[in-house]
């Protein structure tokens, strides 16, 4: 039988040890990485010295001066499994989970630099890794912020709405009045906490006649505070009020 790195339970043994590894039906030694991090995710931090000393005892039975390599075995399987889940889709099904698993990894190698005797590392080779750290961030952040915009644009609109030109304050006057709408049961018909909604949708989304609508043109048609106007408030004359928007009556 191939000796293997980590302390496997028995086939059929339904009794096992709290930290061996493994299932007592199916039985895929090959595997053992996999299986060695099923169960460190179970665990709690006070345990962790004990779990990877029972291993580490295992280990050593086959390899008497391998306790370097068990640390640096072990070491491997756990930053090679962080990196994975770094790696996923923030917008996947099993982001949440990988990240959840991620905080339980990066606690577990908190734990090895509290035990690791060998390491010999320069001032470049750690410069090295926290330069290749920094880049594995910022591709995440890369691809957290080509995901946002991916999604932005599905509200993208292809061409803009045209009010006709010289009508600006006719349609702004009918904006102002659909804001002003109740609905029999007396509720607003429609309702926004800030006026920005509005002149943003507008500057957004409308041409007059051929011609952008800044964002400041729209919004001093829209008063923060209606009955304390700012300077630049742009009041509606009569002759541009050409439309009047009223409830249907009862019949």
């Amino acid at each position: 039988m191939k000796p293997t790195n980590f302390k496997h339970r028995g086939r059929f043994d339904f009794s096992p040890h709290r930290y061996e590894i493994g299932n007592p039906i199916i039985q895929n030694k090959a595997l053992e990485g996999n299986l060695f991090l099923v169960k460190l995710y179970m665990l709690s931090e006070n345990e962790y010295p004990a779990f990877y000393q029972f291993h580490l005892d295992h280990f050593l039975k086959q390899h008497p001066n391998g306790e370097e390599d068990f640390f640096y075995l072990v070491k491997d399987i756990i930053l090679n499994r962080i990196k994975h889940f770094k790696r996923l889709d923030p917008f996947g099904g099993k982001y949440a989970s990988g990240l959840e698993n991620t905080k339980l990894l990066e606690s577990f190698i908190g734990y090895l630099s509290t035990i690791d005797q060998w390491s010999k590392r320069g001032p470049l080779e750690t410069m090295i890794d926290e330069k290749d750290a920094f880049i594995e961030r910022l591709k995440e952040k890369i691809k957290q912020l080509e995901a946002q915009l991916k999604e932005f644009n599905k509200y993208e609109a292809g061409e803009k709405i045209v009010i006709a030109k010289g009508e600006l304050a006719a349609f702004m006057n009918l904006v102002l009045q659909v804001q002003e709408l109740t609905l029999p049961n007396g509720h607003k018909f429609v309702r926004s906490q800030t006026q920005s909604p509005w002149y943003k949708l507008i500057a957004k989304y409308f041409l007059h006649g051929e011609n952008q609508i800044p964002i400041d043109t729209a919004r001093n048609y829209f008063p923060a505070q209606k009955q304390d106007k700012p300077a630049k408030f742009i009041e509606i004359a009569e002759k541009d009020k050409l439309f009047s928007i009223k409830s249907k009556e009862k019949k």
